[in-house]
């Protein structure tokens, strides 16, 4: 299973995401605090009313302050420790992660930001994830033929 990244969580997290992502971000935080398995009892996982089960800390954690990064990553860790002790928590986490990325599927970390100021500009361009090629303006010339070439 591919691990939950830290900018999938962040951005489910603060909302960036938009309804969809609430949305997600709801179903992971069911999972994480009402898996138990098929018998009621996950395996590794405490029953309920004894210690917090494993990744619960840090989703609450992430909670109380969505925008940090740290709390994310250590998150997304103990997602992944979690799934690895639990077989059925391993299939319903990575159904639900299927699920949100297609809902938010743009999530790296970084930002991007542009400031101008003064004077005219030419153009400008701001971007941050791009998937395949970009091009501007016209395509370039083939190179010149090399002398001792043939153009056939």
């Amino acid at each position: 299973m591919e691990p939950v990244s830290a900018a999938l969580l962040l951005a489910l997290a603060t909302g960036a995401a938009g309804a969809a992502g609430g949305q997600s971000w709801q179903g992971l935080v069911s999972l994480v605090r009402r898996w138990r398995g098929q018998d009621g009892q996950g395996t590794d996982v405490p029953a309920v009313g004894t210690d917090l089960v494993p990744a619960e800390a840090e989703l609450t954690a992430l909670e109380q302050q969505p925008r940090d990064e740290d709390r994310a990553r250590l998150l997304s860790i103990a997602l992944a420790h979690r799934a690895g002790a639990d077989a059925g928590f391993a299939a319903a986490l990575e159904a639900w992660h299927k699920q949100a990325q297609q809902e938010v599927p743009a999530t790296g970390s970084g930002n991007s930001s542009t400031h101008i100021s003064g004077g005219t500009q030419g153009y400008v361009i701001t971007n941050r994830d791009v998937s395949g090629g970009m091009h501007f303006g016209q395509p370039a010339p083939p190179p010149a033929p090399q002398p001792g070439q043939s153009d056939s």
